[in-house]
């Protein structure tokens, strides 16, 4: 009995200080964003992420780039899943990679971010 209560406190001590380890896991995607045109889409794709507790909130960690119709977000893995992400965009009304614009939101979305 002493045997077990000594292996199981054993193991209970390893999650432990296993889990305590990894606080955060940084890592970087890359959305494209084909009908992001100007800052008015921009507007629209940054209001939708601001609310996602995995996207860092420091500067830089969200980079527009409209020529390219490309999106570089930083975001932490134990928050939120790269796939979180691009449903934020898609729910904005923008399809992101391959991820469908949410119909109605791209319907609401201002005029010069229509197609």
């Amino acid at each position: 009995m002493k045997k077990y209560i000594l292996v199981l406190s054993s193991v209970v001590f390893l999650l432990v200080a296993g889990a305590s380890c990894r606080q955060h896991d940084f890592r970087e995607i890359v959305v494209d964003v084909p009908e992001m045109r100007n800052q008015a889409c921009i507007n629209a794709i940054a209001k939708s992420l601001g609310g996602s507790p995995g996207i860092r909130n420091q500067k830089g960690a969200v980079r527009f780039d409209v020529a390219g119709r490309k999106i570089t977000i930083e975001y932490d893995s134990l928050l939120t899943a790269d796939k979180n992400i691009e449903f934020l965009i898609a729910k904005a009304g923008f399809a992101a990679n391959a991820v469908p614009a949410d119909k109605k939101a791209a319907a609401a979305l201002p005029p010069e971010c229509r197609r």
